[in-house]
């Protein structure tokens, strides 16, 4: 279930520079881990409603092999409003000034989450030279255009939304913001940060506001020739009701990108919800990094 709906129903080449977690890069700001090696960073792009909170504890797992950043999009969590649109353009022009300020002049892995997943994919497209790698993590991609299920079921989130945001106004936040996070199981410092996001009008606004965004982000970044083929590319989804109509119309589109991937991996994390494949369910999140990893290193050809 989407961050939205729960809302409403509760109620590098150049060495980058050192950064504390928690830093200000270009005026957002990052939480990176890890020590920079010859593997690609990573990258964490949130989905709707979601802040870096969200990969606390991906961010933990992923540090392990190398450097890994979350950040929280202008607008939402500690970072500042944005000047321009939410849409999915000037969202991937945001990552790319961001790259830019952290040193990443090299190849990166993107993670997409969600909503996250199209943004990820609209830089690809814009920008495939900066991308070594991508995964989609029960993503919205610019493949679910080709579904009248999916566009509804988007449609539906959108409404969603814009209660979100309208109850925040009302002063009902907190009640959802503290279902939400129950849900994803957060640590305990991570779980407030996300608190505090869900529980400002401002942030809901702005998370509204890119959810409005993303079925018409859908036909751009398709115009765009969607997720490129010689990017290596990992689908990760799963549903607590894997056999619905729905869940098998979404499983479809997120398995595209990898099917039509040069080098692609589809995983199926059984029995997972929405956001538990970045918690309960991240083994799943570090066996595609893992891979995606070790294409870009020296060494014998590791299959998929």
């Amino acid at each position: 279930m989407r961050a939205a709906t729960l809302l409403i129903l509760s109620g590098l080449l150049a060495a980058p520079p050192a950064l504390a977690a928690g830093s200000r890069v270009a005026g957002l700001f990052v939480d990176c881990r890890g020590e920079r090696s010859a593997a690609p960073t990573v990258i964490l792009e949130s989905g709707a409603f979601g802040t870096s909170a969200d990969w606390d504890l991906v961010l933990d797992d992923l540090a392990q092999g190398g450097r890994v950043c979350a950040y929280d999009r202008a607008g939402v969590g500690d970072s500042p409003p944005r000047a321009g649109a939410e849409d999915v353009t000037s969202i991937a022009e945001e990552l790319a000034d961001l790259l830019d300020a952290l040193g990443e002049t090299g190849p990166v892995i993107l993670v997409g989450h969600s909503n996250g997943a199209l943004y990820a994919e609209s830089f690809a497209a814009l920008w495939p030279e900066r991308v070594a790698g991508l995964v989609y993590v029960n993503g919205v991609t610019s493949n679910d255009t080709a579904d009248p299920l999916l566009l509804a079921d988007l449609t539906r989130e959108r409404h969603l939304s814009n209660l979100a945001a309208a109850a925040a106004d009302l002063g009902l936040a907190p009640l959802g913001a503290s279902s939400v996070v129950k849900a994803e199981n957060l640590p305990p410092e991570a779980a407030m940060r996300k608190r505090q996001a869900l529980s400002r009008p401002r942030d809901l606004r702005v998370a509204r506001d890119e959810d409005r965004a993303i079925v018409p982000g859908l036909f751009i970044t398709a115009n765009l020739g969607g997720s490129p083929p010689a990017i290596p590319t990992v689908t990760i989804f799963g549903s607590t009701d894997p056999n619905g109509a729905l869940a098998r119309a979404w499983r479809a589109a997120e398995e595209a990108p990898a099917n039509r991937a040069a080098r692609g991996w589809m995983l199926e994390a059984i029995g997972a919800t929405h956001v538990s494949p970045l918690a309960r369910d991240r083994a799943y999140l570090r066996a595609a990094v893992d891979w995606l990893r070790s294409l870009a290193l020296p060494g014998p050809d590791v299959g998929h």
